[in-house]
């Protein structure tokens, strides 16, 4: 075959666009408009146009589709509707549903994550996350529920005897080198925080006197209750401070922080 035709066959076929496939895409509906929704899905938010004729999914609502995906948006051919769940529940990370969190408050930040609070069976919990994925999660009160530990750590980290000293976990951390580091308390007090490798090998460990000066939750609820703030959510103690989110007088929901005297000494709106 003459080589310059043979190459023009050769550039030919890749310069023609191939058809396009459908693939498979599950996730839950957020929210619906029109012919479109937006769907929950382990990637992030996808905005989904639904096929001709297609009723109308209620938020909450879980979807398996196929169809074509381009960026952020998906064409479905076919769509198949599963159980609904609660509405408030269908903009949570999977891991979170189901532990039958109340009071959801949600807000977006501009680099896309999502903060949560919310309440638990046990105290408040508090959470970043990137689509599907958990980032960062904590829990005042008596600590992480137990199926939320088992979603997030691998079976190598949970197998780890030095994570069996912490009595009450308060925090677990994923960073984007999918680097684990947990934290909590053991029953004596003691501090501790272990890090881990993706596979749950063991990176650190730090165990220490919780010497911290802040206000103690209790005494921090106790505290804001006293100022006129009601509706205390999820508290946070640092060093030397304590964060908490509640309403304050004017009926706003605000991300309040006290010195270690009990002042306020800084108060900011919090949007959902």
């Amino acid at each position: 075959m003459n080589r310059t035709l043979a190459a023009l066959i050769l550039s030919t076929a890749f310069a023609a666009p191939l058809a396009a496939q459908d693939a498979p895409l599950s996730g839950t509906v957020a929210e619906a408009f029109g012919t479109q929704v937006v769907l929950v899905t382990p990637e992030g938010r996808l905005l989904v146009t639904l096929p001709e004729g297609s009723a109308i999914p209620a938020p909450g609502t879980r979807l398996n589709l196929t169809g074509t995906r381009t960026g952020d948006t998906f064409a479905a051919v076919t769509v198949t509707a599963g159980p609904a769940i609660d509405p408030a529940e269908a903009t949570l990370p999977a891991a979170l549903r189901g532990l039958g969190l109340t009071d959801i408050r949600t807000r977006p930040d501009d680099d896309g994550e999502i903060y949560i609070y919310a309440r638990s069976a046990n105290g408040w919990l508090r959470a970043e996350a990137r689509g599907d994925r958990l980032l960062e999660v904590q829990a005042d009160g008596a600590g992480l529920p137990q199926s939320l530990i088992e979603a997030m750590l691998p079976a190598a980290a949970r197998a780890e005897p030095r994570l069996a000293e912490i009595a009450r976990l308060t925090e677990i951390d994923l960073d984007d080198d999918g680097e684990i580091s947990v934290e909590g308390f053991a029953a004596d007090g003691m501090r501790i925080e272990i890090e881990f490798a993706r596979d749950g090998t063991l990176r650190g460990y730090e165990r220490e006197r919780d010497d911290r000066r802040s206000l103690s939750e209790e005494a921090a609820r106790e505290r804001l209750t006293a100022l006129g703030y009601t509706q205390v959510g999820y508290v946070e103690r640092g060093g030397r401070h304590v964060t908490a989110i509640a309403v304050n007088p004017y009926g706003d929901t605000v991300e309040v922080r006290l010195d270690d005297q009990g002042r306020v000494e800084r108060e900011r709106l919090w949007q959902n």
